[in-house]
């Protein structure tokens, strides 16, 4: 019969005087302080009751990896904060989830900060991030700068409701560039200053909103580019 490994324990996360250990998904086991957690997650502090001592000395498991855990933890003890644009992206997204998930309050506006690096290049998986747990102009930048994506990037990355709501703001989205595109081509003769752009932007739809967003000073006024302001989630009005 072979013998059953021995549990690694986190090198970070393996004070002798810890009274409380959690398991991770792989097998890592993160010996920590309650009251930090208590402290810095609104679930663990719901949750305090279920790993007092007196309860027994078993495994908190939770569904999160050793690499997420390892960074999520550090934001629950008084030391430097982990630098997140080092962070492999999967990594720091689970971090995000997790940071949702357990309400960690400390970790949320970096996790924000650094997500904005990540948008250009992951929106699908941002645009999943923000409609899952209701950022709402978060989830509307990264659902602009999706349209240029192959459809089939977002059938797999997307989950089923997202891609349900991501295909009608791919229509409409489209279809006001379509509506553009064809009042600029019309207007070529004008004395437009982007015109030397307009192949660029109809081969690669994308570059409408980096290029022409609500903020960019040089954006032509009136209605013409009105799609580029199209909501993936519509914000409540003041």
């Amino acid at each position: 019969m072979a013998a059953t490994a021995t549990p690694r324990t986190s090198e970070r996360f393996c004070a002798p005087d810890a009274d409380l250990t959690i398991s991770s998904c792989d097998g890592v086991l993160f010996k920590v302080h309650r009251k930090n957690l208590e402290v810095h997650s609104d679930i663990f502090a719901n949750a305090a009751n279920a790993t007092r001592p007196e309860n027994g000395d078993e495994i908190v498991p939770l569904e999160e990896s050793s690499d997420v855990l390892d960074v999520l933890f550090q934001y629950m003890y008084r030391q430097p904060q982990p630098d997140l644009r080092v962070v492999e992206f999967p990594v720091f997204m689970g971090v995000a989830e997790a940071a949702e998930k357990y309400v960690v309050y400390s970790a949320l506006p970096a996790i924000m900060i650094q997500i904005q690096e990540h948008i250009t290049q992951h929106p699908l998986q941002i645009l999943n991030f923000a409609a899952k747990h209701d950022h709402k102009k978060l989830g509307n930048e990264a659902a602009r700068l999706s349209v240029g994506l192959p459809m089939s990037d977002a059938a797999t990355l997307l989950a089923p409701d997202t891609f349900k709501k991501w295909l009608v703001f791919y229509d409409n989205w489209h279809a006001g560039a379509r509506r553009a595109l064809g009042d600029l081509f019309a207007g070529f003769q004008k004395d437009f200053h982007f015109r030397g752009d307009l192949v660029t932007r109809a081969h690669d739809p994308k570059t409408w909103y980096q290029s022409w967003s609500p903020y960019a000073s040089t954006r032509p006024s009136g209605d013409i580019l009105a799609f580029l302001d199209v909501e993936f989630m519509p914000q409540a009005v003041a």
